[in-house]
């Protein structure tokens, strides 16, 4: 009989190893310090059949916060399981522990770096209204001219400046809140969003102690090409800081790397930086040599705590559509972690029904493509909370596992 799901035991770190180096690569210990550590071990779950670990589904948590209001977010990742013990059911029993302790830890919501179905079978939905900006040279050099390419420069970050780092990423309105390890965890391995990376600091050329921004930036080299002549592309995959500032380091990135594209992704939420980009809205960059896409997120999300997520946020919910926001009561049909049932949204005798899962995440954060169902009831309701939605969502950057 299997074993599980549960949490990894201490004498079992190195069938994990085995599991994970089998299924991806070698040195994923090194790659997730955050996931695969002695404090996190409770939230590694596993499968045990045949006196062995067969599968595996890693989980961190932490908290975040969305436009200052507080949530708690857990991170799906490193889910593997031996192709001979595929087809039993193992992942989906796994995930969906990890979905139960998860509501019992008091999470809000959940974010998988993955979109198979294992995931959009129990409600998981790729979510956001964003943008996927792609930088050629003659976008570069615009920006360059725009923005003051010459008044800055690009320096190496190394761990000594994670302070001046993590304040850049403080003033972030949409941000995990993260502990010093985990910044520490991201400089030691060096590996972010499953690449090697290489950290970048953008300062004044007069004053290059004090940072305006920073970068991470996927090594073009390693950065995984679906056809080998593919042109090479610098990723940023984290950014915080002066957006003008840091358009003005886009062609000093095109000139140390070497290649013909910077990518960018920009967060729906982020107005700023959408705006300088993206004119108008929902069409094409104002820069020649600059296209951007609408996009969602990298992976899927899942709500875990409906009711507890849509109280926390009534504060962001009060500031869009005012007083009445703390009138609305929010109900679920199945316990927190589950992937069944329905929502109830009332304002007074008025009520809205959600009918699933997979709805809600999209309702809630947006999605990049039409909603596979809409809400039903009352039209009421559903106009004064589509004032208030999407909610933003976050983005991974070194917190990917």
């Amino acid at each position: 009989m299997p074993d599980g799901p549960r949490a990894l035991k201490p004498n079992e770190w190195t069938q994990l190893d085995a599991l994970v180096s089998a299924v991806f690569r070698p040195q994923m210990f090194h790659d997730y310090p955050q996931l695969f550590n002695e404090r996190n071990r409770h939230n590694l779950r596993i499968v045990a059949e045949d006196g062995k670990v067969v599968t595996h589904v890693g989980m961190i948590e932490r908290p975040a916060s969305l436009a200052g209001c507080r949530i708690d977010v857990a991170c799906i990742g490193a889910v593997a399981t031996y192709p001979d013990y595929r087809g039993k059911g193992f992942a989906s029993q796994a995930f969906q522990d990890c979905c139960d302790k998860a509501a019992a830890d008091g999470i809000d919501i959940m974010l998988i770096s993955g979109g198979r179905g294992l995931y959009t079978r129990v409600g998981c939905r790729q979510v956001r209204q964003d943008w996927d900006v792609a930088i050629a040279p003659e976008g570069a050099s615009a920006l360059g001219s725009a923005f003051g390419q010459s008044r800055y420069r690009l320096l190496p970050l190394g761990s000594e400046r994670i302070d001046a780092a993590r304040r850049l990423y403080e003033a972030e309105p949409v941000r995990f809140l993260r502990s010093l390890d985990d910044w520490q965890m991201a400089w030691s391995c060096g590996v972010v969003m499953n690449t090697a990376s290489d950290f970048w600091g953008i300062a004044p050329a007069d004053c290059p102690d004090e940072l305006a921004a920073y970068l991470i930036v996927h090594q073009p080299h390693k950065l995984r090409r679906r056809q080998p002549d593919d042109p090479l592309v610098a990723r940023i995959v984290e950014f915080a800081g002066d957006r003008a500032v840091l358009l003005a380091a886009i062609p000093l990135l095109l000139e140390h790397y070497g290649v013909g594209r910077v990518a960018l992704h920009v967060q729906g939420h982020d107005v700023a930086l959408r705006a300088l980009l993206v004119d108008p809205p929902g069409r094409q960059s104002r820069w020649p040599g600059i296209v951007a896409t609408p996009a969602g997120t990298s992976g899927t999300l899942r709500v875990i705590s409906f009711v507890q997520l849509m109280e926390r946020c009534r504060p962001l919910l009060a500031e869009r559509i005012g007083w009445t926001a703390y009138d609305l009561r929010f109900a679920a049909d199945e316990r927190p972690g589950s992937a069944l049932g329905g929502f109830t949204i009332s304002l007074g005798s008025e009520l809205l029904r959600i009918p699933d899962l997979a709805t809600l995440d999209q309702w809630l954060f947006g999605s990049p493509r039409p909603r596979e169902a809409e809400p039903a009831g009352s039209a009421q309701v559903a106009r004064l909370l589509e004032r208030a939605l999407p909610l933003p969502s976050l983005w991974y950057g070194i917190s990917y596992v």
